[in-house]
């Protein structure tokens, strides 16, 4: 059954939550499309919305009432295992504990794994400890019970976390595993950021992680941040003062594409004299960051951040095994 974010109620779908959130749709649908780049649309107010995207794996939008619990419930789900961050439920003005409450008393596990919206690498960072916390919580369910994973609209989170299952637990190649969720669900993952986080798995914390650095000239200056890069555009790095008019930040970051803007006392800018790129009309910085030519990591990093590539029965157990172990501190910390 396929089902994108889209108005009316059908199969696979149930009426929203009473209130008015057109306006919230709207604006979330702008940023959406905006930061993904596509041309998706989520509306609130028709409901949960989701599809079977494996045996044991529905991915959809988010659980608005105790009645969609009942109606996950009467589809064999015996996990909801949600994405959303406190502020996405509040944007939507959804109360989560009457969901906590109606499923606890189904007999459903409810579990959070908090993952930032429209931030790529945030899901980068997260998605191993996610995958490995929805592996070991369906592991412990009884065999014929599916997990339902949601963010807000099931359309980039959700879907990233269910296709980075499927790869790493199940062993799908990931072109595979793509294909397969695409057929029933209009969705859009990232899956640069799936190969990525792949790669760090198998590198480790200190492995996978390259010398970095940024610099720009700005006579007078007294203070200059960075944001972006690792950190996300709500936060802020300060960057040392390196002689004259110079300012430098050095990083280890693991290989990878950034965008990240300087602030120079307080007022943000990009530096023309640096690589820039466009995203959706914002021009931001763009660093490279790339392991050393024939090095271990990047004879992996370019296997597999290529379409088709397939991971070796030896890194799918290790994989696995660093998944499915009980502390999320043996994951990367990047």
């Amino acid at each position: 059954m396929a089902v994108a974010a889209a108005s009316g109620t059908g199969p696979g779908e149930s009426p929203g939550a009473p209130g008015q959130t057109g306006d919230q749709s709207k604006e979330y649908s702008e940023t959406m499309q905006s930061k993904m780049g596509s041309s998706l649309v989520y509306s609130h107010d028709a409901g949960m919305n989701y599809a079977r995207v494996a045996p044991r794996l529905m991915v959809g939008s988010c659980v608005q009432t105790p009645a969609d619990v009942d109606r996950l419930r009467a589809e064999g789900v015996g996990l909801i295992f949600s994405l959303q961050e406190d502020k996405d439920m509040a944007h939507f003005g959804l109360d989560i504990e009457p969901i906590r409450r109606r499923a606890a008393e189904l007999g459903m596990a409810h579990v959070r794994r908090p993952i930032r919206d429209f931030d790529p690498f945030h899901l980068r960072q997260q998605l191993p400890g996610a995958v490995g916390c929805l592996a070991r919580e369906l592991a412990s369910r009884p065999a014929g019970q599916v997990a339902y994973v949601h963010c807000t609209a099931g359309l980039g989170r959700a879907p990233a976390t269910a296709l980075g299952y499927m790869a790493w637990i199940d062993g799908t190649p990931l072109d595979a595993a793509l294909a397969q969720l695409l057929a029933v669900r209009r969705c859009h993952p990232q899956v640069g950021m799936i190969r990525a986080a792949t790669c760090d798995i198998i590198a480790g914390e200190e492995g996978g992680l390259c010398e970095a650095e940024v610099g720009i000239d700005r006579p007078g200056a007294a203070t200059v941040e960075v944001a972006g890069l690792d950190v996300g555009w709500g936060s802020r790095v300060q960057l040392e003062k390196a002689g004259g008019a110079r300012f430098v930040l050095r990083r280890r970051l693991p290989a990878g594409s950034y965008q990240y803007k300087f602030i120079v006392d307080g007022e943000w800018m990009a530096s023309t004299d640096l690589p820039t790129v466009d995203d959706n009309g914002n021009v931001n910085n763009v660093l490279n960051v790339s392991p050393p030519l024939g090095s271990v990591d990047a004879e992996r990093r370019g296997r597999l951040m290529a379409a088709g590539s397939h991971l070796s029965k030896e890194e799918l157990e290790l994989i696995a095994g660093k998944l499915l172990c009980r502390a999320d501190s043996a994951l990367p910390a990047l």
